[in-house]
């Protein structure tokens, strides 16, 4: 049995990520590498910065086609539509592009108009991806977002008008927040009959504001059973609205399933590039980790100065992989083709482990395909630590 997304990554092809740190304000959730803008930024030469890592990264993979490039962040959507452009350029001039290639781009409601819009989509982006998190300004207020619902509103619109494929984000579980709330929220956001949503329950992390304040007991979050059924009813709501779950947190009508994300979970090779950006690389046969410099001049004088990218590299084992491969793979509801995987699935795994979680009914394997049920990953941290040695 052949996973039914490989067909979206032919002749070991590769995804690039395009990471721009620089948001307005640093979000209370977040964990990822950003920074406010505090000063003007020199997008000349940030430019060539993106450039010259792009240059050093294709020396090594100039034959693989790319089959998506997302710009993620921070906030991307701040940058001029003709740095995309360009980037967009010299990426086409390095590697040979998939003639199916997905080019995603992260934006912010607020700020957004139709003309800039259009102007992204003539620099090159054939998907966005719109951080909307709550259709209540309560719930915007509590996450430290800066827009509120009617831009957001507003920006939903815009890009409808110029773009058939995108997304938006929403979140729930947050501090007060209610199953009846989320109700009438998701109902809301789903009348909008976006292709493609991405549904997250609130995350506290550790290196962000929010997990200082759940440490310190200033964070109320809803109980267990309350965020049970939170996920329970987007769950069937979804599904009711003709966009199903394919993986934990991501709901889209067919054809319209996040290229580049589907490679992260099938564990394809991928490349980053920018402060903080992350590669998983096969070369040679061997597969390495990569991570860049996180300090955003750090990384802009290095590059500039050197052409080379400040970057920590470790060649992953074997059974490195298959738990990575594993952890991710498991997030989807078509789970994980384990003929694939670096290693025999009984080398990772606590077979008496696996035995109990088919029992439950908790996971399913066929000899091939190992799939959580719906009912496993609404548990799969804990399933995942409990099957994986």
């Amino acid at each position: 049995m052949v996973h039914r997304y490989d067909r979206f990554f032919p002749n070991h092809s590769i995804s690039l990520y395009l990471h721009w740190p620089f948001c307005l304000s640093k979000c209370p959730y977040c964990a990822f590498n950003s920074t406010p803008i505090q000063d003007l930024i020199d997008y000349n030469q940030w430019e060539q910065g993106f450039f010259f890592a792009l240059k050093e990264a294709a020396a090594e993979t100039s034959s693989r086609p790319v089959r998506s490039i997302y710009f993620g962040g921070g906030t991307p959507s701040l940058l001029p539509a003709s740095f995309i452009a360009d980037v967009l350029n010299q990426i086409a001039h390095l590697w040979p592009i998939d003639p199916k290639v997905e080019i995603t781009l992260e934006m912010n409601p607020g700020r957004i108009t139709s003309h800039l819009v259009a102007a992204f989509k003539e620099a090159g982006m054939n998907r966005v991806s719109l951080g909307v998190q709550s259709l209540t300004n309560e719930g915007l207020a509590i996450l430290g977002r800066r827009h509120t619902v009617e831009e957001s509103l507003l920006a939903l619109a815009a890009i409808a008008e110029h773009f058939e494929n995108f997304t938006f984000d929403m979140m729930y579980a947050w501090p007060g927040h209610t199953l009846d709330m989320w109700k009438g929220e998701l109902g809301q956001a789903l009348s909008y009959q976006a292709p493609h949503m991405s549904i997250y329950q609130l995350v506290v992390e550790n290196n962000s504001v929010f997990g200082s304040m759940y440490h310190r007991g200033e964070l109320l979050l809803p109980d267990e059973d309350v965020c049970a059924d939170m996920f329970e009813f987007t769950q069937e709501a979804t599904e009711q609205n003709g966009l199903p779950a394919y993986e934990i947190s991501n709901h889209a009508r067919p054809g319209f399933e996040s290229i580049h994300n589907i490679g992260y979970w099938l564990y394809k090779d991928y490349i980053g590039i920018g402060p903080g950006a992350h590669s998983r690389l096969t070369l040679d046969g061997r597969k390495f980790a990569m991570v860049h410099e996180t300090n955003p001049q750090k990384w802009l004088v290095s590059i500039l100065n050197n052409h080379k990218v400040l970057q920590e590299k470790a060649e992953l084992t074997p059974e490195e992989q298959v738990r990575e491969a594993l952890l991710v793979g498991l997030r989807m509801t078509n789970g994980v083709d384990t003929s694939k995987l670096a290693l025999p699935l009984k080398d990772v795994i606590d077979p008496t482990a696996l035995k109990y979680l088919e029992e439950e009914r908790y996971i399913s394997y066929d000899g091939s395909i190992l799939c959580a049920t719906a009912t496993g990953r609404e548990r799969l941290n804990a399933l995942t630590a409990y099957l994986i040695r």
